[in-house]
């Protein structure tokens, strides 16, 4: 579904282990583009998954999904494990974080069951079901199990006085793999920097830490060189799509706030938003107030060496690669960005109610110390509950890309590229009803600026079928007429208006638009077939053209083969209109042929009724136009 597609299905990288310089690479604007290693983990994917049943990247509707599924469980599994091991390994970084000089006397004591009850809740948070569930976003979680490893090995250094040669080397090779899967590892030495900044402040960053410190910031080279291939230039850089870098960094004061928002109230998650920019500085104001607060009182708390500045550093440098003023204009916004940044909103969250609480336990009962322990991890196992009760729930919607799609719509319905992908489903369903409903909600949306003229277009081209279905021709020429008027190369579009112009009894303005149609591809048999039809049966003489109409029925049962019904009625009748009626019976003769293996074809009848006029050496008319 949606990038897995051409990351992992139409990917011939993952093929093949070796070389691995071909397996550790993608092709160009996809999401393992310029990530060697997520590329990488896909190719062992496909090589531990059974040889029937690796090929098999989609559901097959005759066989069922029971192929589909035993190959793609493997994926999935893989995915769960990166994420449970970046879960232990927050629980790592938080019991060893609070045991650290800074704050062993608040949190020591309860250092274990507060990284415990953190690292739980992190795991099973539903805003990290798009990391986990959606196969190609393992670049996040796995970025982010590297991210994690580096800062752990670091502070195992750290608690060595960085005298193990072991973890310094450790965290370079963690960080260097992150630096490979995905960019926003390049704040991981920041953050490194950082806590034992403030975690050791007993220690000169210049000092014992410099070997450390060097190594993490030479892994840099990587993602520097792989910036310069250029992986994803249709979908990263500035001016691109329209998108400049103070228009992107005004949405996302928007995007960023809403991410906070969904941490605490984790409804409606939402797979694609296709996030519109921010039309003013003053529209969000209230949301850069914020942000620009939480900012300066992180700053000021690391100048300070306030532990709580490493949580509002957490949180600011790691959004900042793909949040901040390098535009994204395919993923404006995006829940799994926040795979990271969520543990420092978690972690201040459990650690200020454990601060409070604390603070109300009455020291004269010596039982209160034990009570509220049971009743502080009663309240995370019901947390825990309802969390993971809702990420189950909220997995239900990648169980197909229709379920998928159908989500989006509800939970973002200005997502207009979105509402056009749900119309097409209800198209293909036949359900022309919700798809009028849906297109329409589409083409009064407004579209992101990087949106390709093609997308508006059929839009209304879509709308345009659907009213031609249901018998609204004016609406139908209408909308079609628009779809051309966006991007004249809609070539289906020039057929369906000439169709809906002969049903409006139009055939003049039919023929200029099947004419456009030829002019264009002079080689589609459909608009052939239709200016023939006309040319040789229009009720009008000074419509009608003989030797036009063979011209072009000739030509459409040529490129056809001789195979198709309609255009073989079509030069009947036009052999007819040019006197030749001989091979006006051979042609509609070779048509009812064709239709006999089909005998339930409503067309039959008006075959031999064609053939019993032609039988009376009379011409074919419409008497409608």
């Amino acid at each position: 579904m949606g990038d897995d597609t051409d990351a992992i299905a139409n990917n011939p990288a993952i093929k093949s282990l070796w070389p691995l310089r071909a397996a550790m690479s993608a092709p160009s604007d996809t999401t393992l583009a310029g990530r060697p290693i997520a590329s990488l983990s896909f190719a062992v994917n496909y090589a531990l998954a059974p040889a029937g049943v690796r090929d098999v990247m989609a559901p097959d509707p005759r066989a069922g999904d029971t192929l589909f599924l035993d190959n793609v469980w493997g994926y999935h599994a893989f995915n769960l494990v990166v994420h449970l091991l970046a879960g232990l390994t927050l629980f790592g970084v938080l019991r060893r974080t609070l045991s650290t000089p800074p704050l062993r006397d608040r949190f020591g004591r309860a250092s274990t069951a507060l990284a415990s009850s953190i690292a739980l809740l992190w795991i099973v948070h539903p805003l990290q079901t798009e990391s986990v569930t959606f196969l190609v976003q393992r670049v996040e979680s796995l970025m982010g199990l590297f991210f994690l490893l580096t800062l752990y090995c670091a502070i195992r250094a750290a608690e060595s006085d960085f005298r193990s040669s072991t973890w310094t080397m450790c965290a370079v090779a963690a960080c260097a793999l992150g630096m490979g899967t995905k960019e926003t590892m390049v704040t991981a030495p920041l953050i490194v920097a950082l806590w034992l900044w403030v975690c050791r402040p007993d220690v000169r960053l210049w000092g014992t830490p410099r070997a450390l410190l060097a190594g993490l910031a030479v892994t840099w080279i990587i993602p520097a060189w792989l910036l310069t291939r250029a992986s994803r230039s249709l979908s990263v850089g500035f001016g691109l799509g329209g998108w400049t870098w103070w228009l992107y960094l005004r949405t996302q004061a928007e995007v960023v706030v809403h991410y906070l928002r969904l941490v605490f109230w984790p409804h409606p998650l939402v797979f694609h938003y296709g996030w519109l920019p921010s039309p003013s500085w003053s529209g969000v104001l209230p949301q850069l107030v914020l942000l620009g607060a939480l900012g300066i009182a992180s700053a000021i708390a690391l100048i300070k060496r306030r532990p709580i500045g490493l949580l509002g550093a957490w949180f600011f440098l790691i959004l900042a690669p793909s949040s901040s003023i390098l535009p994204i204009v395919s993923e404006v916004a995006a829940e799994h960005r926040m795979y990271l940044p969520l543990a420092a909103v978690v972690t201040l969250v459990v650690l200020g109610v454990y601060v409070l609480a604390r603070r109300v336990i009455s020291s004269d009962a010596a039982s209160a110390p034990a009570l509220w322990a049971r009743a502080g991890w009663a309240l995370v196992f019901a947390i825990v509950l309802v969390l993971g009760w809702q990420t189950h729930d909220r997995n239900r919607a990648y169980a197909s890309a229709e379920i998928m799609t159908a989500d989006i719509v509800n939970g973002r319905p200005q997502n207009a590229q979105l509402q056009l992908a749900r119309a097409i489903d209800l198209i293909k369903a036949r359900d022309f009803s919700g798809a009028e409903f849906h297109l329409r909600l589409a083409i009064s949306q407004p579209l992101p600026p990087s949106t390709d003229p093609i997308v508006p277009a059929t839009m209304h081209m879509d709308l345009g079928l659907v009213l031609c279905t249901i018998g609204k021709f004016p609406e139908c020429a209408d909308e079609l007429k628009q779809a051309i008027a966006i991007d004249p190369k809609m070539d289906a579009a020039y057929s369906m208006l000439g169709d809906a112009q002969l049903s409006l009894r139009l055939p003049r303005e039919a023929l200029d638009t099947f004419g456009r149609a030829i002019a264009r591809t002079p080689n589609a048999p459909i608009p052939l077939t239709r200016m023939a039809w006309i040319l040789a049966t229009s009720s009008n003489a000074a419509i009608r053209d003989g030797g036009r109409a063979v011209q072009y029925a000739e030509q459409a049962v040529t490129l056809t083969q001789g195979k198709d019904v309609s255009a073989l009625d079509a030069l009947s009748a036009a052999y007819a209109e040019a006197g030749r009626y001989e091979q006006a019976l051979e042609a509609v003769r070779r048509a009812i042929a064709l239709i006999s293996a089909d005998p339930g074809n409503a067309f039959t009848a008006v075959l031999h009724s064609h053939l019993a006029v032609l039988e009376q050496r009379r011409p074919i008319r419409t008497a409608e136009w």
